[in-house]
Order: structure tokens, then C-alpha cells, then sequence
């Protein structure tokens, strides 16, 4: 299938703005730091390192900001629950069953 170039110029890449390159460059940028520590750190699963990096992602500084805060208030909440729940059914035997 050959594209005219008329019919090319109305694709998505030809209609993004220089906003939307610099975006989308810093993203990947981002991405890739990202998985270079992941591997110089020799962690398990280091993709999780990039997914997270394209997870936190925002156009604006402030969603990033603000995304970030979330992630961090629902990873204290998480764990404090984890460690809450533990606690209370460490010796129980009804666990063991399933």
C-alpha cells in the first residue's frame, strides 16, 4: 500500500506539534534512563523501571508532580495495610489453606 504524499500529511505524525516532539522525546529519554539504571542496578525485572517511568508521565511538570505524590501516598498506604494485616494473621492457620 503507497501513501500519496497528500494522504501522508494527514497522518498523526505529520499533525503533531513541536510541543507534542519535545514531549515525546523527553518521554523517551526518560524511559531509557530508566531501564540503563534498572540494569546497572542488576534488578530483577528492570522493564518495571521504564513502565514506571511511562506511568508517571505528563506533559506538565505539575501532573508529574502530582501523579508522583499519589504513587507515593498509595505505596505508604499499601504497605502500612501489608504490615497491618501481617500482624494480626502471622500464626493463622486458616492462611495455610489457600
Amino acid at each position: 500500500m503507497k501513501l500519496s504524499l497528500p494522504a501522508l500529511r494527514n497522518t498523526p505524525w505529520f499533525k503533531a506539534t513541536s510541543g507534542q516532539w519535545r514531549y515525546a522525546l523527553r518521554n523517551t529519554i526518560a524511559m531509557c534512563l530508566a531501564l540503563t539504571f534498572a540494569y546497572y542496578l542488576n534488578l530483577d525485572e528492570p522493564y518495571w523501571a521504564m513502565t514506571s517511568a511511562a506511568v508517571v508521565s505528563f506533559p506538565t511538570v505539575g501532573g508529574v508532580i502530582s501523579k508522583s505524590l499519589g504513587r507515593i501516598a498509595g505505596s505508604l498506604l499499601g504497605a502500612t495495610a501489608a504490615l497491618i494485616i501481617a500482624g494480626h494473621t502471622l500464626n493463622e492457620p486458616w492462611l495455610f489453606l489457600f
